[in-house]
């Protein structure tokens, strides 16, 4: 498997809740790097899958479950 990077912008959760950050690891978000920024959600991911649109597509299943709002998905292509 090969590893892509890209980054979904969300919004909807509070940043100031203690376990945001848990909610994301524990949805399967454990190879992302998460921020929050000028009210956005920031999740930076290294994901390994066969192709990028599965990579992305579970992302945002994972980011979707914690109750997030998908903004949009960034790649670098």
């Amino acid at each position: 498997m090969k590893t892509h990077e890209f980054s979904i912008i969300a919004s909807g959760l509070d940043p100031a809740q203690d376990d945001v950050f848990d909610r994301f690891y524990e949805a399967g978000c454990d190879d992302a790097t998460v921020a929050f920024q000028f009210g956005q959600i920031i999740i930076d991911f290294a994901r390994e899958a066969e192709t990028p649109e599965d990579a992305i597509a579970s992302a945002v299943a994972a980011v979707s479950s914690v109750g997030a709002n998908i903004e949009r998905v960034q790649t670098s292509a």
